[in-house]
């Protein structure tokens, strides 16, 4: 009777230190967010490329006097990706400055913790690609 009570106890133990571990292991619930304010149209070109790369679980758009804005919900990241993951593109003939507009949505995603870092990578007739870790 002693020994499995013993063995009672020992898994009691071992469960109550191990319960929070595999808390934190699971992933949280997601975190929703303000990403900016962008141009009309702009917004949901943006929010449906994110939902596409999996970066965001949804978005939604709200339009305003100023422009559109973007919600998404994501899982807040505190580590990098594994590997880069592009966004999306946005080219000159699409948004007027695509440099900036590439630059304030990589930075919203740094500040909301959506991703860790990231870089706008210039393409061929000026684009720029978001890529995000």
């Amino acid at each position: 009777m002693r020994s499995i009570t013993r063995g009672a106890v020992v898994a009691a133990a071992v469960a109550t230190v191990l319960a929070p571990a595999a808390a934190q292991a699971s992933p949280g619930p997601d975190t929703t967010g303000l990403m900016g304010t962008f141009g009309f149209g702009r917004a949901d070109v943006i929010g449906e490329a994110g939902l596409r790369s999996g970066v965001w679980s949804a978005y939604a758009v709200r339009s305003g006097f100023a422009g559109d804005d973007l919600i998404v919900s994501y899982p807040a990241r505190t580590t990098p990706l594994a590997s880069e993951t592009v966004v999306y593109t946005a080219a000159f003939n699409e948004v007027a400055d695509p440099q900036a507009e590439c630059r304030k949505v990589g930075a919203a995603g740094v500040a909301q913790r959506a991703w860790v870092s990231f870089r706008c990578r210039t393409g061929f007739v000026p684009s720029y690609t978001l890529l995000v870790r």
